[in-house]
């Protein structure tokens, strides 16, 4: 787990950026988010319109970029491109306690 913020950065996390051209408005948003987090070991996922992109945050032991990928293109759109992410530390309440009694 991640000494920071208990992300579980250190546990493993993967963090994958896809890219899915077709998104252009918040029901495409909602529609891609929703299908990666009801994916098992999906810990986040982060549409960014502007970019065209997915940023999720998965345990490899319980998904895979393929599962991942299939899932986004039964909402209807194509997964064009998925590269390497940076894992984003959730600083939640963990992160806000630690950092307040450093």
């Amino acid at each position: 787990m991640c000494k920071d913020c208990g992300c579980g950065e250190e546990n493993g996390v993967v963090t994958k950026v896809f890219t899915v051209p077709g998104m252009v408005c918040n029901n495409c948003k909602e529609a891609v988010e929703g299908a990666s987090l009801a994916l098992p070991g999906v810990l986040s996922s982060e549409v960014n319109l502007d970019d065209k992109t997915v940023t999720i945050s998965f345990d490899p032991t319980k998904s895979a970029v393929e599962v991942i990928s299939t899932a986004i293109e039964k909402t209807g759109f194509e997964v064009t491109g998925v590269a390497d992410g940076v894992q984003q530390h959730s600083h939640g309440l963990m992160g806000t306690l630690k950092r307040f009694f450093k």
